[in-house]
């Protein structure tokens, strides 16, 4: 007997449930407006909570239509460049306002658009072209994404219920961790169908060597920082030793100067002219004596 597929794991029976929940969504919010002209108005509104759900509305109303199934490939470029928005978008309220909210909100982004990118581009030219096979986030399995999300998505609920005081505002909160449930699950499912059909299934990238490339980068940075501090060293005992010697040639110079100005000194000595002889017999005191003997002769 044939066991009997369950809601959550049949892909038309989620898709049908998501459409009905981002409508509920929109419908409660009532925040949506369209813009009037084709101006920055229309980026910011694309950016918009509820722009994203309407977009997303847009993708699953077309999956269930022959056309969608057809083009399949491109409604999922489609869907990634959404997410890949709204990742963008929480990056910079992250920036703005740092909270536990929207670092949550960044947090459950990232692991949906990577998601995403490692699931719906599997079997496609785009995962051949850019040789997506070698990136280790193929490494985290399907479960792996999985539960992540509903982690995150649960925290962050909780902390929305916390900070929401209108009932609205908890409805919506609600609804939107609903939501982000159920689009996990229909991702889940898919990747699941790849990896049973084995649809590039190989997995060539892995984070070991993405951990010895950065702890090579690291050691060559550190090898750097050695020898940079060692040449530091090296010039700082340089510069003593110039220092020293400047000193010692300073002293030399005064030295010198020194020398000089004695050697000058004593030159000038030597150059003046020898002093006169001093005359044994003054010339006065033979005049007296004369003058004596002239006198006792009389």
């Amino acid at each position: 007997m044939k066991k009997k597929e369950k809601w959550y794991d049949n892909a038309r029976t989620l898709t049908t449930i998501l459409i009905g929940i981002i409508l509920i969504i929109i419908v409660c919010s009532q925040s949506f407006v369209a813009p009037q002209n084709f101006s920055l108005e229309l980026f910011e509104s694309i950016l918009n909570h509820n722009s994203i759900y309407l977009l997303v509305l847009v993708y699953f109303i077309l999956v269930k239509l022959p056309v969608g199934k057809k083009y399949f490939n491109y409604l999922n470029i489609f869907l990634i460049f959404i997410y890949f928005l709204s990742m963008i978008t929480s990056a910079l309220t992250l920036v703005q306002s740092f909270s536990l909210n929207t670092v949550l909100t960044f947090a459950l982004n990232v692991l949906l658009v990577l998601y995403l990118v490692h699931t719906l581009f599997r079997d496609t030219r785009i995962w051949k072209d850019y040789n997506l096979s070698n990136s280790p986030f193929n490494e985290l399995g399907n479960e792996w994404f999985y539960y992540s999300i509903i982690v995150v998505s649960s925290g962050l609920l909780a902390i929305n219920l916390i900070s929401t005081v209108v009932v609205r505002g908890v409805l919506i909160a609600i609804l939107d961790c609903i939501y982000v449930l159920l689009f996990a699950r229909y991702i889940f499912l898919y990747r699941e169908y790849l990896d049973q059909k084995q649809l590039d299934s190989d997995n060539k990238g892995n984070f070991d060597e993405i951990r010895e490339d950065v702890k090579e980068k690291v050691q060559e940075v550190l090898d750097k920082t050695e020898i940079d501090e060692k040449i530091v060293e090296v010039s700082h005992d340089v510069k003593e030793k110039v220092q020293e010697v400047l000193d010692k040639t300073e002293v030399d110079e005064k030295i010198v100067e020194v020398s000089n100005d004695v050697k000058e000194k004593v030159q000038k000595v030597l150059d003046k002219p020898e002093v006169e002889e001093k005359k044994v017999n003054k010339p006065k005191k033979k005049k007296v004596k004369d003058t004596k003997t002239k006198k006792e002769e009389k």
